[in-house]
């Protein structure tokens, strides 16, 4: 099985450790290991040749923040593309979290006419469906369900998920504004809460680290698409707090699960989703 599909990203995550690089390319694993030939290119590095020499190809538009108007403007009129949202690109803000019900005035709208002819918008859960629409009107959308996770990944959190929980409180230690550190710290301090900041450049140890708590503390002062971290606290089965009405994963159904029936949950979603995305283009 082959299929000439190009993923348009800002930054690798080689460059920048973030949950956006992290799921986009862990997306083109997805793909990979289903057989599809997908490679990834640079936003910045696009031009209008490269996109007429590959006119015929799947393009996938994870972030496009350097992707220049020309490129854009071709993109509008000659190319089969899906833009995969994991941020608010459609607001100048990038963060509906500052207008009431997450609705911003018309003037703060932008990169519409890029969304509005894209074959399909993808988003990670149903919260971030929900806000996109209600903001720009527009109906090309699709609620993927999920971050997507690597198998060895899941394989390897179903090991450790019944890791015994020595430990109270865990707080992500983060210097990322959003990730709200001193939040999470002062709120464990106000209630007399045992924690530990916890951190790791390896997301093995990382998760190995996170499996011995009994909580994960998580405020963020931005609406996560997802909040992956939150999701694998679950898989390991740790109890969280966090601030529901700002957490995509909280819309779904599924975030009542925990331990090996969220891992499973998350393997059937993210094995899914190559066939899922290509659903959209045309042969």
């Amino acid at each position: 099985m082959t299929d000439d599909i190009i993923m348009v990203m800002d930054f690798y995550f080689s460059e920048i450790k973030g949950g956006a690089e992290l799921n986009a390319e862990t997306l083109i694993d997805r793909f990979s290991d289903a057989g599809y030939n997908i490679k990834k290119v640079k936003s910045a590095s696009l031009t209008v040749d490269f996109l007429k020499q590959n006119v015929d190809k799947k393009f996938i538009f994870s972030n496009f923040i350097f992707v220049s108007k020309d490129c854009r403007e071709y993109a509008i009129k000659n190319l089969q593309y899906a833009i995969y949202e994991q941020d608010h690109k459609y607001l100048k803000t990038r963060n509906p979290i500052q207008y009431v019900d997450f609705i911003a005035p018309k003037d703060q709208l932008a990169n519409i006419e890029f969304y509005k002819n894209a074959v399909v918008v993808f988003f990670l859960t149903k919260l971030a469906t929900d806000v996109f629409v209600a903001n720009t009107r527009l109906q090309n959308v699709c609620n993927l369900k999920s971050s997507v996770w690597r198998k060895e990944e899941l394989d390897f959190m179903k090991t450790i998920c019944d890791t015994e929980k020595i430990k109270e409180n865990a707080v992500l230690d983060s210097s990322n504004p959003i990730k709200k550190r001193g939040k999470c710290i002062s709120y464990c301090e106000r209630n007399n809460l045992e924690y530990e900041l916890i951190k790791d450049d390896d997301f093995k140890t990382f998760l190995k680290k996170m499996s011995s708590f009994k909580r994960l503390i998580f405020f963020t002062g931005h609406l996560e698409t997802c909040a992956r971290i939150l999701v694998e606290a679950k898989m390991l089965n740790l109890e969280v707090t966090y601030q529901k009405r700002l957490i995509g994963a909280a819309s779904e159904e599924w975030f009542s699960l925990s331990g090996i029936d969220m891992i499973d949950k998350m393997e059937e979603i993210s094995s899914h989703m190559p066939d899922k995305v290509l659903e959209y283009f045309n042969d």
